[in-house]
């Protein structure tokens, strides 16, 4: 369990943030290809999304956050030699214009159960997850990012919208 590892999922000021475009919200849910980024730990695609080769950087901060999507500290990566593990990352839901993270899991409440997410690590190796669960929690809900007996997960979060008062949760098990 990673509970003791952090107090609150992660969060972002999003009262800096304009409200998404019309031309924004458009281009949503086009496809989106991501730049190979040299400090990614591994990249997400969720073709539900359009979203393909996503930068998924090994830090919990505003800056990576803004280059894609992170993968929370202290919690589990998708070739652990674990049969129980959850891989937790974070997107931003509106995030900073002109950046990566600029509406990228916006969407994210639109993907259903059995929508296919696929991780890939820097030797090219997929880990491809199901969806299983969407749900929303409190920000100080951190138990989210446990690990749960008998399942090999991935759970995505971000803000609810246009509040981001709560977190919208994503859950997906390993194929």
């Amino acid at each position: 369990p990673r509970r003791g590892s952090f107090e609150s999922l992660p969060v972002s000021n999003a009262a800096e943030w304009p409200t998404p475009t019309r031309e924004e919200l458009s281009q949503i849910g086009e496809p989106r290809y991501f730049d190979v980024d040299p400090a990614a730990a591994m990249t997400l695609t969720i073709e539900a999304l359009g979203l393909y080769e996503v930068p998924i950087i090994d830090t919990n901060s505003e800056e990576a956050l803004a280059r894609g999507v992170i993968h929370v500290p202290d919690t589990a990566y998708p070739w652990d030699d674990s049969d129980q593990k959850n891989v937790f990352l974070a997107g931003h839901r509106t995030g900073v214009p002109g950046t990566n993270g600029r509406l990228l899991f916006f969407d994210l409440d639109e993907l259903s159960s059995g929508d296919s997410i696929v991780l890939k690590d820097g030797a090219g190796r997929t880990y491809e997850y199901s969806v299983t669960e969407l749900f929303k929690v409190e920000p100080q809900d951190a138990w989210v990012a446990d690990t749960l007996v008998g399942r090999d997960l991935l759970t995505l979060q971000t803000c609810t919208y246009p509040t981001f008062e709560d977190r919208l949760v994503v859950r997906a098990d390993r194929v």
